[in-house]
Formats: C-alpha cells, sequence, structure tokens
C-alpha cells in the first residue's frame, strides 16, 4: 500500500527552451508535515509545485507523491504512462491554491466549491452541496455561499478557492503564494485557515513570502535561487540562523 500525503523528489530537473528552472532538487515530506519554500521571483519555487501537483512533467529525475509515480507506473523494467483518467485520479489528491483564487465567476461560492466533486467524482449533487457548505463553514464562510465571487473579498474569494481544493479530499495540499494578491489586513484571514489545517494534520507545501507564517507553523524550510535549493533544515533554524551567505542576503531583505 502506497503511503499518503508523503513526497519524495531525488535529482528533478526541469527546462522551458533553453532555460533550466529547477536543477538536481531534492526534497522529501512526510505526512502531515508542513513545508516552506522561499527564495526571491524566478527561482523554481512555482514551477516545482507544478510538477509536485502533475501541471508539469520532470525531465529527469524521481519524483513520488502519494507514494505513487505521477503519470506513469512502474514496473520492474520499465515505466508505463498512465492513462489520463488515472493520472486525473492521481490528481484529484493533491490540491493547489493559487495566487490567483481563479473561481468560475459565473458560479456561486457554493457553486465553486461543490463543482469539483460533482464534475470529476460524480457525486450526488445534493450530497456535495451540503459538504460545500461544512467546507466554507470551515474556512469562516458560513452563510456566504449563495454569493458569486465578484461580491466576496480577495481574502473571501482565496478561502473559498482552499475550501474548493478540500473539497477533493487530498492527502496533500499546494499553496502558492496564497496571499500574495491580497490586501495586506486579508492576508491574517488565509493565514488563520492555513493554520488550521496544519493542526489537523494536513501535509502542506508553501510557497511564501510570509517569514513570520513560516517560522510559526512551517517543520522544514527551504530556500530557493536560481532554480537550486540553496539551503534546507529546520524553518525556525535557517530563519535565524541561515548557515549560507545567499540565505542571509536574501533574509536580510525581508525580514
Amino acid at each position: 500500500m502506497s503511503t499518503d500525503g508523503t513526497i519524495h523528489a531525488r535529482g528533478i530537473r526541469k527546462s522551458f527552451g533553453h532555460k533550466t528552472v529547477l536543477q538536481n532538487i531534492d526534497l522529501d515530506v512526510a505526512s502531515g508535515e508542513v513545508c516552506c519554500i522561499i527564495g526571491p521571483s524566478g527561482s523554481g519555487k512555482s514551477t516545482l509545485l507544478r510538477c509536485i501537483n502533475g501541471l508539469e512533467t520532470v525531465d529527469l529525475g524521481v519524483l513520488k507523491v502519494n507514494g505513487e509515480t505521477f503519470g506513469y507506473q512502474e514496473t520492474e523494467t520499465a515505466y508505463h504512462a498512465l492513462s489520463r483518467k488515472k493520472l486525473a485520479q492521481q490528481r484529484t489528491r493533491v490540491g493547489m491554491v493559487f495566487q490567483q483564487f481563479n473561481l468560475f465567476p459565473n458560479m456561486t461560492a457554493q457553486e465553486n466549491v461543490m463543482s469539483g466533486p460533482v464534475l470529476v467524482k460524480g457525486e450526488d449533487k445534493k450530497k456535495a452541496a451540503a459538504r460545500a457548505d461544512e467546507l466554507l463553514a470551515s474556512v469562516g464562510l458560513d452563510g456566504h455561499g449563495f454569493k458569486y465571487p465578484a461580491q466576496l473579498s480577495g481574502g473571501q474569494q482565496q478561502r473559498v478557492a482552499i475550501a474548493r481544493s478540500l473539497a477533493m479530499d487530498p492527502e496533500i495540499m499546494l499553496f502558492d503564494e496564497p496571499t500574495s494578491a491580497l490586501d495586506p489586513e486579508k492576508v491574517g484571514e488565509v493565514l488563520a485557515v492555513m493554520k488550521d489545517l496544519a493542526k489537523k494534520g494536513m501535509t502542506m507545501v508553501v510557497v511564501t513570502h510570509e517569514m513570520g507564517f513560516a517560522r510559526e507553523v512551517s517543520d522544514s524550510l527551504l530556500f530557493m535561487d536560481e532554480g537550486y535549493v540553496i539551503e534546507r533544515g529546520d524553518a525556525r533554524e535557517v530563519l535565524g540562523n541561515p548557515k549560507e551567505a545567499r540565505t542571509r542576503a536574501f533574509l536580510e531583505k525581508v525580514l
């Protein structure tokens, strides 16, 4: 039986044309661990998340998510490509929340949250609607299910996006700078939901500029620059006492 909620990467490389964006990346995230990834823009952080979610395929290396190789099945002699249906199934087990909220503007908050279970899993609409209301309440949006995205603040929209990901019952949640598009006063609402998820034991990988969140909530921290992992370790240790000069220079600018 494959282990759920784990990520294991060895020697991951990814290029777009002549530009190599991930260079020899190693990563291990245990079930229930919160791992934060920090670093300057263009360092490969978002691409790494997209590989973990199956939105991008890696060029070289081994990447196992929830104990399985994404898109392929390994036999003793070869890798065999999975059917599109099986790949889609793998991807439902990894939720992803982006910088932009990516909600369907013509659907209410409740309809946005229930869309995945109904369209992808074929769930009964009544059951999916009740679950959507539960999830909206769990992210502090009880009674907002009838509202359309345009009627919600940025912080509320991002919390609907989190509820929508959770509706698929993922083993792992990925967050790509989930607060960067928000007004400063709305950041706290989204971070509070993420802290709650962490307390419940959800495996999370978070690309973030929120160093306070990284220090308080994450177990491990990766600092990336120019496609490389420059430093990794216990979050509080790396933030408080970085070993690498490049990490120190970055943290002096942002802390």
